[in-house]
């Protein structure tokens, strides 16, 4: 009995005391190396995260900000005991985005685990190379201009769901952005039509869902007791986090079953061609369940379709919300997008946006280019080194996670001056041709560049060049007036509010 009773009490102390000797140990290997860098005073377990814990959701983009514009701009933090060093200086960044061996992704990732897997954003190593290996063919010139009708289509119904709003003052955009993304991206890379603009509200329900998961990996990078799964899932926040994962799973699973149904249908009854004698489209998960016969699991299908799905629907929201927002301040700039499109479309301003028209909007491109930089609404993206490296006068040791700030390097004002003014010229052919090829990466670069880039691109331009030839934009608030709420993707506090009039 008094054995007994001398192991209950004495196993926690054990395990306690091994925990922190362990923390202390790992700390001490790389605390003489990251602590001669600048940055705020480290306190047991929380590491220097205090400042960032005690600001809460509304103001923790202010906090992050004054600490890189305190310390940058290459300086040290501890996540718990985990050492991080964070810059945004493009030649920098270049060190790492790179570099063929440091490719795993940084800690922040792990907690996008249990929704995305370990797909091509969140996950490393060989299954990721090989995946990556394996989908790239998927974003072929060919096949991505095959998905131009349907962008042109989505384009257009969704102007014809604008025609409510207008003339009726200011609305926020985003909740219907939502759906017609969802419609895009189901339809387009899926090959599963969800008609949410007809009605269906599971775009904004995705959306919510999408957007509480992101704010509760921030909450759970930054929280040490919520870095414990067991611990988060017993919250009230955890718990909701759950029924957000849940939601966006069961939705994709759907989508997948969905169109695995057609694709068996399409191997061994349907003719390569449609009734018009165009030749069927091969959608990105048509690639995945061909791969399927080549080893590929409904497990890792899944994982690449929510990677996919996350990946296109919410930086298509955010570019066109920020676009809009930013035109309707800017009336001059407005001006030149409507002639630019007028000169394009004047013989037919109704009908559908092609690829040779796409090719034309350079002006368009120019401003769409600047939004990803003026906005940088994914603000960071981390690497966890697989070597040691030398940036400047410091040495940086294997196990390191380094965050880059895309926010600050996109506002650094040695290669945009005036960073916070709106200005496309930035991005003619000769000043591009001057700036440091790593200051404006807003898709990353290296080996581990955004696959989706120019689906990306075209899918926005295609939507925006729609919208903006049938009105004129004014937003209600100023860029000054917006406050972000700092998560996975950067969103303003108070939406996107902008009132649409129909052009003369």
């Amino acid at each position: 009995m008094y054995s007994l009773m001398f192991f209950v009490w004495w196993l926690p102390i054990v395990l306690l005391t091994s925990v922190i000797l362990k923390t202390y140990l790992y700390k001490k290997k790389f605390s003489k190396f990251v602590d001669i860098l600048p940055g705020d005073n480290y306190y047991p377990i929380i590491g220097t995260s205090w400042k960032m814990l005690k600001a809460g959701r509304e103001c923790l983009f202010d906090v992050i900000s004054a600490r890189h514009k305190k310390f940058g701009p290459i300086f040290r933090s501890w996540n718990g005991s985990a050492p991080m060093i964070h810059i945004y200086k493009p030649e920098h960044a270049q060190i790492i985005l790179r570099s063929n061996v440091s490719i795993t992704k940084g800690t922040a990732y792990k907690y996008l685990h249990d929704w995305l897997g370990k797909g091509l954003i969140s996950g490393s190593g060989p299954k990721w190379k090989e995946h990556r290996r394996l989908i790239t063919p998927s974003f072929h010139f060919n096949i991505l201009d095959s998905y131009g009708e349907i962008f042109a289509k989505k384009s257009l119904a969704f102007v014809k769901h604008l025609e409510k709003y207008s003339n009726q003052g200011y609305f926020d955009i985003t909740s219907d952005l939502s759906k017609v993304s969802l419609d895009i991206i189901t339809e387009t890379a899926m090959g599963v039509k969800m008609n949410c603009l007809e009605g269906n509200d599971i775009g904004v329900k995705y959306a919510d869902s999408v957007n509480f998961y992101c704010n509760s990996v921030m909450k759970r990078y930054l929280n040490p007791l919520y870095q414990n799964g067991l611990i988060f899932r017993l919250t009230e926040i955890g718990q909701k986090c759950l029924e957000s994962r849940n939601y966006i799973l069961d939705f994709n699973k759907h989508v997948i079953r969905t169109r695995k149904e057609l694709y068996q249908k399409k191997k061994s009854n349907l003719p390569e061609v449609d009734d018009l004698g165009r030749k069927t489209k091969i959608s990105f998960l048509d690639l995945l369940l061909s791969y399927a016969e080549k080893g590929l699991t409904e497990e890792e299908i899944q994982e690449e379709v929510s990677t996919f799905m996350f990946a296109g629907f919410d930086t298509t929201v955010a570019s066109v919300s920020y676009t809009l927002l930013e035109l309707g301040n800017r009336p001059d700039i407005l001006e030149c997008v409507h002639a630019e499109l007028d000169s394009i479309f004047m013989d037919d301003p109704d009908r559908s946006v092609t690829t040779a028209d796409l090719n034309q909007m350079t002006y368009l491109d120019m401003v769409v280019k600047e939004v990803l930089r003026k906005y940088a609404f994914v603000p960071s993206i981390q690497r966890r080194l697989e070597e040691d490296i030398q940036i400047e006068n410091y040495h940086i040791p294997k196990g390191v996670v380094v965050t880059i700030s895309l926010y600050d390097l996109h506002h650094d004002p040695d290669h945009f001056p005036e960073p916070f003014k709106f200005d496309p010229d930035r991005f003619l052919p000769e000043n591009v041709a001057k700036r440091h090829p790593y200051a404006f990466v807003p898709f990353s670069a290296g080996p581990r560049n955004c696959l989706g880039q120019k689906f990306g691109m075209r899918n926005v331009k295609t939507l925006l060049a729609t919208v903006l030839r049938k009105f004129n934009v004014t937003s209600r608030y100023e860029y000054e007036q917006i406050k972000y709420y700092y998560e996975v993707v950067l969103r303003p506090q108070n939406g996107v509010e902008i009132a649409l009039e129909p052009r003369k």
